[in-house]
């Protein structure tokens, strides 16, 4: 059974809004989403962005971080081999 494409779109949207270095508190999220894409998906709610970002975690695509008293999920570098590391191609 295959994801509906909305849902793959708010997952790339959500990543794309990640950042690799810095991470992001829910509230610092929703503020930094592109409106206009975001119009798209007028069923968009938080318990969906929550569902999304758990099933990111799942994935290994994101991982959940403390920020002082608040969680906030920071993006994961794709690993790459020792060899891709000596040789970029």
């Amino acid at each position: 059974m295959s994801k509906p494409k909305s849902k793959t779109q708010l997952e790339e949207l959500v990543l794309v809004t990640l950042s690799f270095y810095e991470a992001m508190t829910f509230s610092q999220i929703i503020l930094d989403f592109d409106s206009t894409i975001l119009s798209d998906f007028p069923d968009f709610d938080k318990e969906m962005l929550s569902e999304i970002l758990k099933e990111l975690e799942i994935k290994k695509l994101i991982i959940k971080v403390k920020i002082d008293k608040e969680m906030g999920w920071r993006r994961v570098l794709p690993k790459r081999s020792w060899w891709k590391r000596l040789f970029p191609l």
